[in-house]
């Protein structure tokens, strides 16, 4: 386990949404917040390699999936 400079420089290689599974994972909560801890460097970035993703389902009221 590495440092957060580490970290940072990790998810920052070949960031975009297409390897940012947490805008549908039931375990994000917005911004840089994640229920089970993961550390998210900022949006967008590369989380491809997480063992916590689990797809939820969209919310119909607020689109959040859950």
């Amino acid at each position: 386990m590495g440092n957060i400079s580490d970290e940072i420089i990790k998810q920052s290689a070949d960031m975009g949404w297409a390897n940012f599974p947490c805008s549908f994972c039931k375990h994000y909560m917005g911004g840089c917040a994640c229920s089970k801890g993961v550390f998210i460097a900022f949006a967008g970035a590369n989380l491809s390699m997480c063992s916590f993703q689990d797809k939820g389902k969209a919310c119909p009221h607020c689109g959040r999936y859950i």
